[in-house]
């Protein structure tokens, strides 16, 4: 949709509070609209009307527009009322999007979306020094659309992208797609659906950056007349990872990657379409070379903590899904030397792959938070005493010290 010069004086309703709502709400603050709050909870402390997500929708004031928080489901009955009433519905990031000035790089996919973005915007920096990282990565874009910087890089989420409008992004990156949300989306034709608008398909100046199997997809089932690059490992990608030389060769460089830091082919992938984001947006080959071994990850993703008395400890309790951490997985080494620490909040997965991993004889796993709850009782069937639950990381950091890390020596 197209937002009004000016917010001055328009009710607009925020639907669900949470990080994204509470930045929206803020920004529509500043820009002097009269914003609703509509949310599950009640704040301590709100300057604006509230309203529980629950009351009749015909209860509440007339709004001229409904700004949809990614946690509020698209079956909620206020929704259903905005679209009988034909109010519009948008997402905080169509807000953002609307307002910004500057260049945006969209980054998605099922796994390695906050590591590619933390990526792209690691190696842009001395392209873009005043640049800014955001999104679903935890700073929400309304927080700072407004400011006059030149680039943001922002990862998206099936859920923030299925409410939006058209983004017009100046660069889009679909990582990968695989089995996830479909407790959300139902089947993987939507969450497929969901992921694609990221793109700017019709336009020829936008840049969708995907893998090889999705360009597949799109070349047999899509029309498009965006440019349209791909990374991989066969030699026609556009960005070509060679694992045997440990190089990516795109056509403005050839990069060594031999001193990239993240371990594993799915990681070297993420980087692969990370070069070909930063190329397009306008990132030196040099700089961006410079930068490569520079990079260290997302802490408590697929995070190589350390090691001690041979034994590799790898904490993964921040990742959002099994597909990310198990990739991570399959290219390591000396597994029965290994400690693996999940958290985090699992999903409705097929927990199969992790059982047939851990079967091939971890070291030792420890569990807490909600993965806890949900995953303590499969994992304890098939490692038995190797499991240990905590509380929270700080418990699992105690353990170490204790030196307590398998039931037996290794």
């Amino acid at each position: 949709m197209k937002f009004p010069e000016s917010l001055k004086g328009l009710k607009i309703l925020v639907l669900g509070g949470g990080i994204s709502g509470n930045s929206a709400l803020n920004f529509l603050i500043s820009e002097k609209a009269q914003p609703i709050l509509c949310d599950q909870n009640q704040p301590e402390r709100t300057v604006v009307p509230f309203f529980p997500d629950n009351i009749p929708p015909q209860s509440l004031p007339e709004v001229s527009l409904v700004i949809k928080s990614p946690g509020i489901l698209p079956t909620h009955p206020i929704l259903s009322y905005a679209a009988d009433k034909k109010i519009p519905v948008v997402s905080e990031i169509d807000l953002g999007r609307y307002f910004f000035k500057g260049k945006i790089i969209g980054i998605t996919g099922t796994d390695g979306k906050s590591t590619t973005t933390s990526l792209i915007a690691h190696l842009l920096k001395e392209s873009f020094p005043d640049l800014k990282e955001g999104g679903n990565l935890g700073i929400p874009f309304t927080s700072f659309c407004k400011e006059s910087i030149s680039l943001a890089v922002l990862e998206l989420s099936s859920y923030q992208l299925e409410d939006s409008s058209p983004l017009h992004l100046d660069v889009s990156v679909f990582l990968n797609l695989a089995s996830d949300h479909l407790e959300r989306h139902k089947t993987m034709e939507n969450y497929f659906q969901a992921k694609l608008k990221i793109a700017d398909l019709s336009n020829s100046n936008h840049t969708l950056i995907v893998s090889e199997k999705i360009k597949e997809r799109i070349l047999n089932s899509i029309s498009y007349q965006c440019k349209l690059l791909s990374f991989g490992k066969t030699s026609d990608s556009n960005a070509f990872l060679d694992e045997n030389s440990l190089k990516i060769k795109t056509s403005k460089f050839v990069y060594d990657i031999s001193k990239f830091y993240l371990p594993g082919t799915h990681n070297r992938e993420n980087l692969a379409a990370s070069i070909l984001a930063a190329e397009e947006i306008g990132g030196k080959p040099e700089s961006i070379q410079t930068r490569i071994p520079l990079f260290r990850g997302l802490p408590h993703r697929f995070q190589i903590a350390g090691e001690k008395l041979g034994i590799s400890f790898i904490n993964d309790s921040k990742s959002t899904n099994l597909h990310s951490m198990l990739a991570g997985m399959a290219t390591w080494k000396n597994i029965d030397q290994t400690c693996l620490i999940l958290g985090g909040r699992p999903k409705q997965e097929d927990l199969k792959p992790l059982y047939n991993f851990l079967i091939r004889g971890i070291g030792c796993v420890v569990l807490f938070g909600e993965a806890r709850v949900a995953w303590e009782s499969g994992i304890k069937n098939i490692i038995g005493e190797k499991l240990y639950c905590v509380e929270n990381l700080n418990d699992t950091f105690e353990i170490f010290k204790k030196g307590i890390y398998f039931p037996s020596p290794v």
